[in-house]
């Protein structure tokens, strides 16, 4: 067995290496649940032979490693893979409490016997049997051929399948991996194995071989976990529910000047989730760059889009794919970067200012830093690198895709003596800590900027002639004096505190009713916010009431007694968001969200009205993203819905609605853990 363990937002380059550096140090048995998990703070995965080796590392092996990385980054936790050595050993690993979480092509009916749980749906696909292309055209006509497969891969549903046909299992030996047999079929080593179809696309095998049967129904493919770590399941059900639900409205690639974000009406904004950038406040969203970028919005005349990395990427990157238009970081421009992006005027200027362990002596100047090892940003550790001292300063991000705070916590762990951050940060971070010290100017009155792809100039020009009337006309000034001023009080209308890390004053019966109706908690409080700012009092017009506006007559069909008691509440939005998103049952997860938002808002009929319009329509009356959204703007129009049955509806609010939830529900995940 090797193990290795890297930060959990190491780059996937440095993961493909690992079956290379890993060592050989078995890792010890740990059998509770997430709480245990979180209090050694390491999430250990076990992998199949092969996952991690760069001969792997196919499309299908890097997005789960891609996956279980973020899984742990939303977590707080380090990660540790631990590769065995047969596949038949990869469940066992987990039972006997040596791993946390078992990644492979798992289904959960093969575990449920074994003492272990499936997660929620990673991928979905269809196993096949794949054979050379001499091998005899379907496998009825060649009895008695051969089909290689591991015997750990054998279930009771494949050894019917082969026997059904005549066909004869023979073993490959558990340390083969997966892609080395579909190698040795498409050589001819091997007349036919049995695969996903997944897998087989991601090696390019379909060009190569021939499917000869498939062995029934699309199928999930799950994670493995302990029966005794349901905190963990529901943790990773939650985080995965996230990734697919929001993983098609924010991850489309694009390259789009200003005419063309005027036509699609969305400026997309790549940033960070700090308190600089965009963050979590009260339940909405605030922050410096997240409100400067949303009065640019305004004045172009479209709505702003959050376009946030996973952790452990670097944003510019992000930006440069085409998954944002502009991006905001609280950072000036990385020499690096000079030149491969369009960058804006600078809009405020301030310090970059070293911070350090009180337990150390404070620097007097600058000069003290010659030679030292400091943390910061990529832009920032750039600019550090350059500062005319005896020896130069030696700044490093301290992990891929770190900002400000990573590097302050950095020093907080004592894993560096120096970080170099903005005087914004560095206030914000310093105002509760005792353990930690400012110390001198290393660069002074940096610019922060925006920056755009090239094939952004009339954006550009758009961004300079805004960002220089913000700062003429004090709007710069002040949203950075309400930003990183005296912080309000944490408190809603009702006088009712939200704890320090939590989301809501009621995190706890959230996640009790998600755990109930399996639904992210993330995605309720989401719903809750939009509805009543987390105020259990509220009123509104035609008589709904409490934190999630019912209806007299929903909440009776409830069966509620009292909707403004927090948990009667809570209980009957998750049962009812619940009830709408089987409604749309057949639908892939993020439309079937969609929709049940939509319809939380303006009825279901409506949205089934907007399906009919849409097919109508020729769109894809299955989607909800440019097909049924389009077709409930149009359903606003009077003149259009009196031809439908449900009549009148009030569309444009409902896509508004659902928008602005995603949106949040985006923000949530990025800052709150998904258990």
């Amino acid at each position: 067995m090797r193990v290795a363990r890297s930060p959990a937002a190491a780059p996937v380059v440095a993961l493909a290496l690992c079956g290379i550096l890993c060592s050989c140090l078995p890792a010890g048995p740990r059998t509770g649940d997430l709480d245990e998990i979180a209090e050694a703070g390491v999430l250990r995965v076990a992998v199949r032979p092969g996952f991690l080796s760069r001969d792997a590392a196919v499309e299908v092996t890097t997005e789960e490693q891609a996956l279980v990385r973020q899984l742990a980054a939303r977590l707080g936790l380090e990660l540790e893979w631990i590769e065995v050595a047969r596949h038949d050993l990869l469940l066992g690993t987990v039972r006997e409490g040596r791993a946390d979480l078992a990644v492979s092509r798992f289904s959960a009916a093969d575990l449920s016997e074994l003492g272990l749980r499936g997660t929620a749906a990673v991928d979905w696909v269809e196993d096949l049997l794949i054979g050379g292309r001499s091998v005899p055209g379907l496998p009825r006509e060649a009895p008695g051929a051969t089909v290689s497969l591991h015997r750990s891969a054998q279930t009771p549903a494949v050894r019917s399948f082969l026997t059904e046909r005549g066909l004869a299992a023979v073993d490959v030996p558990e340390e083969v991996p997966i892609e080395e047999i579909l190698a040795r079929v498409r050589s001819g080593r091997y007349p036919m194995t049995i695969a996903d179809s997944r897998l087989v696309r991601a090696v390019g095998s379909f060009e190569q071989v021939e499917v000869k049967a498939s062995l029934g129904e699309r199928r999930a493919i799950v994670w493995a976990v302990r029966d005794e770590s349901p905190q963990l399941r529901q943790a990773a059900d939650h985080f995965l529910f996230a990734e697919r639900v929001l993983a098609r409205s924010t991850r489309t690639a694009a390259c789009r000047d200003l005419v063309r974000i005027r036509q699609e009406g969305v400026l997309r904004l790549v940033t960070r989730n700090s308190a600089t950038t965009v963050a979590v406040e009260r339940g909405g969203l605030v922050g410096f760059e997240y409100e400067l970028a949303l009065e640019f919005a305004r004045r172009v005349g479209v709505r702003l889009e959050l376009s946030i990395p996973p952790p452990g990427s670097e944003p510019l990157q992000f930006l440069e794919q085409g998954f944002g238009d502009l991006a905001a970081l609280h950072e000036p421009v990385a020499l690096e970067d000079e030149g491969a992006f369009l960058v804006s005027v600078p809009y405020r200027r301030l310090d970059l200012v070293a911070v350090m362990s009180t337990r150390a002596a404070a620097p007097a100047t600058v000069d003290e830093l010659a030679g030292v090892r400091a943390v910061a940003s990529r832009p920032v550790a750039s600019l550090a690198r350059m500062v005319p001292l005896l020896a130069p300063m030696r700044a490093r991000p301290p992990m891929e895709g770190a900002d400000a705070f990573n590097a302050i916590h950095a020093v907080a762990r004592g894993s560096a003596p120096v970080a170099v951050v903005d005087r914004d940060a560095a206030r914000l971070e310093l105002a509760d800590r005792s353990d930690l010290q400012l110390g001198p100017t290393v660069v002074p009155e940096v610019g922060l900027v925006w920056l755009m792809n090239p094939s952004s100039p009339r954006l550009l020009r758009e961004a300079n002639d805004f960002l220089r009337e913000a700062s003429a006309s004090g709007l710069v000034s002040q949203l950075a004096a309400n930003q990183f001023g005296a912080p309000a009080p944490r408190q809603w209308a009702g006088e009712l505190a939200i704890p320090d890390g939590a989301l809501s004053p009621y995190d706890e019966l959230l996640r009790a009713a998600a755990r109930s109706f399996d639904i992210d908690w993330r995605l309720l409080a989401s719903v809750m916010y939009e509805e009543s700012r987390f105020d259990p009092t509220a009123v509104g017009p035609g008589g709904s009431a409490g934190l999630f506006q019912f209806m007299p007559g929903t909440w009776r069909e409830l069966g509620m007694q009292d909707p403004h008691d927090p948990g009667q509440a809570v209980e009957g939005a998750a049962r009812y968001l619940r009830q709408l998103m089987d409604e749309f049952g057949g639908l892939q997860l993020p439309d079937r969200v969609a929709m049940a938002i939509a319809s939380y808002n303006v009825g279901s009929g409506h949205v089934h009205d907007a399906r009919r319009l849409a097919r109508s329509m020729g769109l894809d009356a299955d989607r909800w993203g440019g097909s049924v959204e389009t077709a409930m703007l149009i359903l606003d129009d009077p003149e259009v819905s009196r031809d439908f049955s449900t009549g009148v509806c009030r569309c444009r609010r409902g896509v508004g609605y659902t928008r602005r939830i995603l949106q949040r529900y985006l923000a949530y995940t990025e800052q709150f853990p998904p258990a």
